[in-house]
């Protein structure tokens, strides 16, 4: 594992977090390979068993956020900042993985900030032609009660 692609991989994830922070959501799209799953996730201690409450394809997310338009989402009017920090990046010839830790933070139209959603993103990686791209994106929640449910990408 050479130092400089363990530092790509790390400015693509701070990057897909700046695009999410932005609403550019064709940039944080175009991180994903064609046929990539994504996923939001938590542990329910009282089911003591993985919840999924968002799975989609890259196309069927890109189809929700599409639509963002046509519905009236509140949190979709909410600036967002992320916080994130790689832990652990492992390479393997042409795939990878990565865990990164987050917090997501909400700024209110009054200027207050405050913390929506701890957890973690749980990425695997493809290499073809020299660039990386995330095959499957799982947000594993450790917040499990939110002021607000998220339509779109966490």
């Amino acid at each position: 594992m050479t130092f400089e692609t363990q530092e790509s991989l790390k400015r693509i994830l701070h990057r897909s977090a700046r695009y999410l922070d932005d609403q550019n959501y064709s940039a944080f799209l175009d991180l994903f390979t064609d046929k990539a799953d994504y996923s939001i996730t938590c542990l329910a201690p009282e089911l003591q068993k993985k919840m999924i409450w968002m799975q989609r394809s890259r196309d069927e997310l890109a189809e929700r956020i599409a639509a963002m338009n046509e519905h009236e989402w509140e949190i979709a009017c909410v600036q967002q900042t992320r916080i994130i920090s790689v832990d652990t990046i492992l390479i393997t010839g042409n795939a990878a993985t990565t865990s990164t830790s987050f917090s997501l933070y909400h700024t209110l139209d009054d200027g207050s900030s405050e913390l929506y959603v701890l957890g973690r993103y749980e990425d695997e990686w493809l290499n073809s032609d020299d660039s990386w791209l995330i095959s499957n994106r799982e947000v594993a929640l450790r917040t499990r009660k939110l002021k607000l449910l998220s339509p779109l990408p966490v």
